[in-house]
């Protein structure tokens, strides 16, 4: 049985309470039908108000501790911002200060005039007015020292550090070393973040104990540093925030409930005004008190999340996390499955209104779409290992069918003991083209967890922040996580460490390819070059993690990990106990197996072809050597279960994780390995020139991570995973795979048992994660060709869903590229 009980103790145990049974027609849910129109505008509007309140707070607050500013401009924002109610909301709190909007970036320069100009011609608006306004706020942050970009570019060095920014390895290119990779961004959210970090904040503890609470937990903190000490200054910054950012929480949620209560006194109807005047009583108690109702427990969730989502932001376990809340009230009566499955559609519809925004042309295209990676983990194990799985984990599934958006995103933990109605209700899902939820394997990550220091315990608790990255809620985060473009570093190899693009040598000097006599030769050749890039790779993290550490602390973020007030430390100065704050994330991996594949076979084995005949095809972009790239073509490729490539790629991935591991981190403990995308294979792909595998300078790289290079897996699903699985994933914070389905391959409830037991062989043989899109290349096309006509056509690009319209169109093409499997 499970309770929450007056003293903060839970226990999440699950009983045996039914599976839920709903309608999930979403005529049904005529709320959710009219919000849902909502969510998709042809135009998002760009704010300015966060940006105007921040920087009023800013300059009020010169020489304080940076901890304690940015506390008073969060709790400034949050007393002057605008706020508002919306027709039919049950969930309030508005992300920006105008419905669907995004708030210009409030901690940096600002677009250019001529980004604007692009971003205005493309799904964004922002007024003229406002151009201007933001145009002033650029004084106070350009040349004075206070970017990120700034700061991290007065520690590269011209010598070793700057050529390597530059050179794009990392994505994306450095053009100036005050600029970074690029000006500007949006958000919405009211806190200002924790930079370039993945998270899953403790939401446990908030809510068992309420912020007046952690609120007096601070205060006696504060009471017993002395005021005498040489530090008292600087340590009482920490608990003196958080009790300023709890006041501005509990201060907003008091000006939702007065205006909830205004505007139930004018309401059109007896319901609404019901519902406002419940809106306002819930806004009363939380985030103050403890929630003591699933409503309340999904309002206070909102009014943290929002606190904490600049950028992205995980929810953690969400089925877990509610689901005290829910039992409690089923049992008592107070709510229907059919009422929770519209606050949980509600909830999905508020995730909608937190877009992102960020950085020049090439930096936006790293994560096209839109992307956010705003995870919901359902299902796994409990930490004492039995199965999780609760209505919930249902009902939040049905909330996904009646609400198909493309955020939030669903990730189902599978474990031996996941029911199969749970699995089968995922993929009946699945099969409807959302591209949700991703299933990944508890086998992997918790073996993953452990073999890093994690105590078993915690690691059967993980969840994912971003995409696909391990977390332990409260105990881990991720902070610097690149993307390292490996065929550029392949292209250096077999040109000596000449940079194609410059000319200049950034590489080692350790031959090219005609002067390798053998592919151990090349091989041995490629690996130095690439430890070589992985440390300044790593030395760049720990310096962007340094700079970090400066300048984006935050009182929210910190107050929610493990024994975030005792210690009464930012998060950003602290090593956690599982310290995962950096990680080394290769892109491409896979056109470098299959590029080292055709050059062993090639060049060394059957040596049909010289080296310098290749190093001139390659340079020529394969114009006059259209047989030669057609034999590349033909050599052995990753994802049809040939041992040959596969072995490669296995070898390749071996050795990355090997190496991530002998590097340490600013923070402490060993470099972690992850392997996601996003959609940096598209800008990755744009500065790469040809490769050995056939593929021509320019065009996108293999998406994913354990994914085959578009069109080139041609024996099934099946061979696929034989390739993913020659793989050791256990080494890796994530591995990301992508598999397209034709609609046709699940059409009946048996295509869909063929799917689940595809899904439960590969995790059981120590696969990380697998994911879907089932929807076919003609609906695409039309798509492409009429756009106004498949505004909600969502495709799963990466470790999240778009609409496929919002898409570049370079990664509408590489989504289409890729093979359609069947069971033919």
């Amino acid at each position: 049985m499970s309770t929450v009980t007056n003293d903060g103790v839970v226990d999440r145990s699950v009983d045996a309470m039914a599976i839920p049974s709903v309608s999930t027609r979403v005529a049904d849910y005529p709320r959710i039908e009219r919000m849902l129109a909502t969510v998709h505008p042809a135009k998002y509007p760009l704010c300015v108000e966060k940006t105007r309140l921040v920087l009023e707070s800013f300059r009020d607050t010169e020489g304080e501790p940076q901890i304690l500013r940015r506390a008073k401009a969060f709790a400034h924002l949050l007393e002057h911002r605008t706020i508002f109610i919306q027709d039919d909301e049950l969930i309030v709190g508005n992300p920006a200060a105008k419905p669907m909007g995004l708030e210009a970036g409030c901690l940096g320069p600002t677009w250019p005039r001529d980004e604007l100009d692009t971003l205005r011609r493309t799904t964004f608006d922002i007024a003229d007015e406002d151009v201007a306004k933001l145009a002033a706020v650029d004084d106070y942050w350009i040349g004075r020292g206070r970017t990120l970009a700034e700061q991290l570019g007065a520690r590269y060095d011209d010598e070793v550090m700057w050529p390597f920014v530059q050179s794009g390895i990392l994505l994306p290119a450095w053009r100036r070393k005050d600029e970074g990779r690029g000006f500007g961004s949006a958000e919405v959210a009211w806190g200002l973040g924790l930079g370039l970090t993945l998270i899953v904040v403790d939401f446990e503890t908030a809510m068992t104990q309420g912020l007046r609470r952690l609120s007096a937990d601070a205060a006696h903190a504060l009471a017993c540093l002395d005021p005498q000490a040489d530090d008292f200054v600087e340590r009482s910054a920490f608990p003196t925030a958080v009790m300023t950012s709890n006041r501005a929480l509990i201060g907003i949620a008091q000006r939702f409930a007065v205006l909830a209560t205004r505007m139930a006194s004018t309401a059109p109807d007896h319901a609404r005004k019901r519902e406002l005047l419940e809106i306002a009583e819930t806004c009363r108690r939380v985030p103050a008190e403890p929630p003591r109702t699933f409503r309340e427990a999904l309002q206070f969730f909102w009014f943290l999340w929002l606190a904490i989502a600049t950028g992205t932001a995980a929810a953690g376990r969400f089925d877990q996390l509610m689901y005290p809340y829910y039992r409690r009230d089923r049992l008592a009566g107070r709510i229907t499955d059919h009422e929770v499955v519209e606050l949980l559609a509600a909830l999905r519809i508020k995730t909608m209104q937190v877009n992102f925004l960020s950085g020049g042309a090439v930096q936006r295209d790293k994560w096209a779409g839109l992307a956010r990676w705003n995870n919901w983990v359902i299902g796994g194990v409990t930490r004492d290992g039995r199965d999780a799985t609760n209505p919930l984990s249902y009902l939040l599934l049905d909330a996904a069918r009646i609400c198909p958006t493309p955020h939030h995103t669903l990730t189902l933990r599978v474990h031996p003991g996941t029911p199969e109605p749970l699995l089968f209700k995922s993929l009946q899902l699945v099969r409807r083209g959302l591209g949700m939820p991703a299933f990944v394997g508890d086998r992997s990550y918790i073996e993953y967890l452990v073999a890093e220091g994690a105590s078993l315990e915690d690691a059967r608790d993980y969840a994912l922040g971003g995409c696909l990255d391990a977390m332990i809620p409260g105990k881990s985060r991720t902070s610097a996580i690149g993307m390292f473009v490996v065929p550029l570093v392949l292209e250096l190899t077999l040109n000596g460490g000449i940079d194609r693009a410059t000319g200049r040598r950034i590489g080692l000097p350790l031959g090219d390819l005609a002067s390798f006599r053998t592919y151990e030769e090349l091989w041995i050749a490629f690996q130095r070059q690439l430890a070589h890039f992985m440390a300044l790779t790593n030395q760049e993290h720990d310096i962007l993690l340094a700079v970090q550490r400066d300048l984006f602390p935050d009182a929210v973020h910190s107050m929610l990990m493990t024994n975030g007030i005792a210690i009464g430390e930012d998060v950003l100065a602290r090593t956690l106990p599982f310290e995962n704050g950096s990680v080394l994330n290769p892109v491409g991996m896979i056109n470098v197996a299959d590029g080292l594949a055709a050059l062993r076979k090639l060049v060394f084995e059957q040596k049909t072809v010289a080296p310098a005949v290749m190093q001139a095809a390659l340079a020529a972009d394969w114009q006059g050597y259209e047989g030669l790239r057609a034999e590349c073509a033909a050599a052995p490729k990753y994802g049809n279960g040939d041992p040959y490539v596969d072995s490669i790629a296995s070898d390749l991935y071996g050795f990355w994780a090997k190496t991530a591991r002998s590097f340490t981190s600013v923070w402490g403990g060993r470099v972690k390995s992850s392997g996601i995308s996003i959609t940096s294979y598209g800008p990755g792909g744009a500065i790469t020139g040809a490769t050995p595998d056939g593929r021509l300078a320019g065009t996108t790289l293999a998406d994913g991570a354990v994914s085959a290079a578009q069109g080139r897996d041609l024996r099934g699903p099946t061979a696929l995973l034989r390739s993913a699985l020659a793989i050791d994933q256990t080494p890796y914070q994530s591995l990301l795979f992508n598999l397209k389905f034709h609609p046709s391959a699940l059409r009946s409830d048996a295509d869909i048992g063929k799917v689940a037991c595809l899904i439960r062989t590969y995790f059981d043989a120590g696969g990380k994660h697998v994911q879907f899109n089932v929807v076919d290349r003609a609906t695409m096309l039309r798509a492409q060709a009429h756009p106004e006509q498949h505004r909600d056509l969502v495709v799963r690009v990466a470790g999240y869903s778009a609409y496929f319209v919002e898409l570049t169109r370079k990664i509408q093409d590489e989504v289409m590229g890729r093979t359609e499997a069947s069971w033919s």
